[in-house]
């Protein structure tokens, strides 16, 4: 049997508590996740957000553009996902990066994945982003990795800023995986429908590979056996006590 893969929250227990909010971190490391993944939009102000989308209507019911809000305007949203959750989670906050790395920061030897997202991306400067990024998310220190699927993102926040980085794969082919080698990244994150089929290892190099979104323990243990060695998801109490089983 191959031995159990590392676990990452992918935007926490997102299964059961409304995504990258401190209640979802809070839940994740109660389940015994290793690490956890957050997604980071920038507002108006230049202030990182804890948000997925680029729109506030999805995870909080109310329309708006984390891009052209500041923080403050922001502050004001319940991140509270109506959709799925109904009231249950009302007044829950859409965090700011400094805020919920100030919380995860808290657990000693958790590891916190930041993810870059590209709206962001399109709409501030490089640079400014980063800067920001690593003056928000210092107090983690070395356990912190910036990603992102824009190479160039995880490029800067490596030579300019001494983050540890990993690159979210846009697709799995020879040009990519050579992309790979140039940029060696120390995480390569894949979707798993992305993945070739079959037991046959996945390419290795400088990198840890890390595969998203895995729910069952067996699949995980088969990705285990490829090499994989994070699995990301979003029911990480689940999978952690599916991994536990003889």
């Amino acid at each position: 049997m191959s031995e159990s893969p590392a676990i990452i929250a992918h935007r926490g227990s997102a299964c059961d508590h409304p995504e990258n909010t401190l209640s979802a971190f809070a839940a994740a490391i109660a389940a015994g996740a290793d690490a956890v993944e957050l997604d980071v939009q920038i507002a108006a102000c230049g202030t990182p957000m804890v948000i997925h989308d680029a729109l506030l209507e999805r995870t909080t019911g109310q329309p708006g553009l984390v891009q052209e809000l500041t923080a403050a305007e922001i502050g004001a949203y319940s991140a509270h996902e109506p959709d799925r959750f109904g009231q249950a989670f009302l007044g829950e906050p859409i965090p700011s990066l400094a805020t919920a790395c100030h919380f995860l920061a808290k657990h000693d030897g958790l590891l916190v994945f930041i993810e870059i997202k590209e709206e962001t991306l399109r709409r501030h400067a490089l640079p400014a982003i980063m800067q920001r990024v690593a003056e928000d998310s210092a107090i983690l220190g070395n356990n912190r990795v910036v990603i992102s699927f824009v190479d160039e993102a995880i490029q800067v926040a490596g030579s300019l800023y001494g983050l540890r980085v990993g690159w979210v794969l846009p697709a799995f082919d020879p040009g990519t995986i050579a992309r790979a080698r140039t940029l060696a990244p120390e995480f390569l994150f894949c979707d798993r429908q992305r993945l070739p089929e079959g037991n046959a290892p996945l390419p290795s190099g400088c990198w840890n590979w890390a595969v998203y979104e895995v729910t069952d323990a067996d699949e995980a243990l088969d990705l285990a056996a490829r090499g994989v060695n994070w699995i990301e998801t979003m029911t990480p109490a689940a999978l952690r006590r599916g991994l536990a089983q003889p």
